[in-house]
């Protein structure tokens, strides 16, 4: 919905730079170009960006504070229930000047402070000024939909949407050369951490109070405790509880002002949202389809049938391979870090396809991590006979040339423990890989294996389960970020259905039983919502937004010319790497060996984000077209 950003400074009479605190908030422009603002008093200064989505009026222009002026706030996402909230507050007392979930949260916000967190169903970064106490408070969703950041630097903190809006206020950017290991196996840095010195990611679920430049950093969502707490309490149908708080879910984010349109690939999960708002809604719903010519890449037709049998709008988009370095470097631009996932330009250009018809899209993510749906997890279901594997497939797996899927899985076998096998479930470069190149790993990931702790205690004994408890508070992350950074740099708000917090608590506290039932994954999904796609939708074997771009890399030249200069530029060429093991790295690679893809991959995707965003000014950037990429 918006850009926020903000300042803070220890000594209360500071005069915070009015032209600083707007070229933070104009870095981010797109992220709301229907209207600006900024608040400042000494020592503070608030700036916002508004994408109008509910009450298109002025009314709904931040920063917006409580009628007395002591409280003040800056406000990213949707509140999905801000209407039944706000018959609560008129109960006591409070009356409103605007139709907006904004002005809502403030209100509540005065009443009761943090604990109002609990009562917020949506996705939210937040940023509260109180006046009288001089306190900051910052807050994100349970499950961090909507992004923010912060920097503490000369006695003041900086906080923003972006960090692009952080070095725009002076924030230096440089890259945290301790998180090569984590990029380039997880290819993203989980929990606090950034890939820049001194820049922070509040974690999702947690919200921070600073006062006088002393932070205190709370926990206010945590899954496992609030699993444990409902198990037993959930309806036993879970097929029909299910349908019914999804169906709940979809109508909830049809909550706008503006046109809503969905994300739409040829699968389940794009799919049954499709068919949830259709059968929910009498107008036309607009679709959008990303093509690709690579045959086994092409969800079209599947997506198609999907349109035709719930009349829906159908519109479709196919990259260019001739696009592909531009939007790569735009991407990067947006994203702010490292590309993760294959398809984060994709979801930008099919953005910028459908803005000129909707300001909502909605999104499939969040079915697999939570419903278990990545083929990845299956070998975990079954811990018994991946012991019994252990000796013997990886012997196999070198002796025989077996499929990509099975050489993967002997891998993770040779890491020696269960433990690992969960840790690692996400990556396709292990820490072994890196010593082709000459990196000494050090396995040392903190918040990862953290969070591996409070899933080993909720799901005792259940690797899947802990897997997939951590990809909820690490890999969904990435997603997150990616869905966030791709549509809003086109104007667009991205809402997700299935990580509605009643959902996400309601599936962690299942049985194994229940959630894992099935032979195809996603049974709960399937047997609820489902049933409504085609039948060709229904037995298709989905393997996600695919991308061929090791086809990319090897035969578009200026793709290929990259990866044989990689070595040779920065931040690869001051790297913790042997220039001679990378060398003979690229090379194979670039002769068709498969051993080190994803490493090749994501050492190229680093390079084409340092080089992009390391080598310009931040203010001043209106758009994301203002950038300039180095030649």
């Amino acid at each position: 919905m918006c850009g926020i950003c903000g300042i803070v400074h220890q000594d209360p009479s500071y005069p915070v730079s009015e032209p600083l605190l707007t070229a933070m908030r104009d870095t981010i422009t797109y992220r709301g170009p229907d209207d600006a603002g900024n608040y400042l008093e000494p020592g503070v200064g608030l700036g916002s960006r508004r994408l109008a989505i509910l009450d298109l009026s002025e009314r709904g222009h931040m920063p917006m504070s409580t009628p007395d002026g002591r409280f003040w706030i800056t406000y990213n996402g949707e509140v999905y229930n801000y209407r039944e909230l706000r018959v609560t507050l008129e109960a006591r007392g409070h009356r409103f000047h605007s139709n907006t979930d904004t002005e809502v949260i403030l209100r509540l916000y005065a009443e009761e402070g943090p604990a109002m967190l609990d009562q917020l169903n949506g996705m939210f970064a937040i940023g509260i000024w109180d006046s009288k106490e001089r306190t900051l408070f910052l807050a994100r969703d349970h499950i961090g939909i909507k992004p923010l950041y912060y920097a503490l630097q000369d006695n003041q903190l900086y906080f923003a949407s972006e960090q692009k809006a952080l070095f725009a206020a002076g924030v230096k950017a440089e890259f945290d050369q301790s998180t090569w290991e984590e990029l380039l196996c997880f290819r993203f840095a989980a929990g606090e951490a950034t890939p820049f010195v001194g820049v922070k990611r509040l974690v999702p679920g947690h919200y921070l109070l600073w006062k006088d430049g002393d932070i205190e950093i709370r926990r206010w969502w945590h899954l496992a405790e609030r699993a444990q707490e409902i198990k037993g309490q959930l309806r036993r149908d879970p097929i029909q509880w299910y349908k019914e708080v999804f169906d709940e879910s979809v109508l909830m984010r049809r909550i706008s002002d503006v046109p809503v349109g969905v994300l739409l690939s040829g699968g389940l999960d794009s799919g049954s949202i499709a068919a949830s708002l259709a059968y929910q809604t009498s107008s036309k719903i607009a679709t959008f389809t990303v093509r690709f010519k690579e045959a086994g890449y092409d969800e079209g037709p599947l997506a198609k049938q999907i349109a035709d049998q719930w009349g829906l709008e159908y519109h479709e988009l196919i990259v260019s391979p001739d696009e592909l370095m531009s939007r790569l470097h735009d991407a990067a631009w947006l994203n702010d870090e490292p590309q993760v996932h294959a398809n984060d330009l994709h979801i930008w250009a099919i953005s910028q396809y459908a803005k000129p018809l909707v300001t909502v899209l909605l999104s499939g993510e969040g079915s697999d991590e939570t419903l278990g749906g990545y083929v990845r997890y299956q070998p975990l279901r079954f811990p018994f006979a991946m012991s019994l594997a252990r000796p013997v497939l990886p012997f196999v797996a070198s002796s025989m040339r077996l499929n990509a899927r099975w050489g993967k899985l002997s891998k993770f076998l040779a890491l020696g423990s269960m433990n690992d096998f969960v840790m690692f479930n996400s990556c396709d470069t292990l820490p072994a890989d890196l010593e082709a190149i000459g990196m000494v790993p050090k396995l040392e990931f903190p918040y990862r294996q953290q969070v591996m702790a409070e899933a080993r205690s909720l799901y005792p004994g259940e690797p899947m389960r802990q897997a997939m408890y951590s990809d909820q508070h690490t890999f969904i992350c990435s997603l997150l970020d990616r869905n966030d950074r791709m549509t809003m740099g086109a104007s667009i708000e991205c809402r997700v259905p299935f990580l509605d917090r009643r959902i996400v608590q309601g599936v962690a506290a299942l049985p194994s039983s229940v959630v894992l039932s099935g032979r195809r994954g996603k049974n709960i999904l399937r047997q609820s919502i489902g049933l409504q796609l085609p039948k060709d939708v229904q037995n298709n074997r989905k393997w996600g937004f695919g991308v061929p771009w090791n086809r990319y890399l090897r035969q578009l030249p200026e793709f290929r010319d990259l990866v044989l200069k990689l070595p040779d530029l920065d931040p690869i060429r001051e790297g913790p790497f042997n220039a001679s093991l990378l060398r003979n790295v690229l090379n194979e690679f670039l002769k068709g060996g498969n051993q080190h893809e994803a490493l090749v991959r994501q050492l190229f995707m680093i390079t084409i984000w340092y080089q992009v965003f390391f080598k310009r000014s931040y203010t001043n950037l209106s758009s994301v077209a203002d950038y300039h990429i180095p030649a």
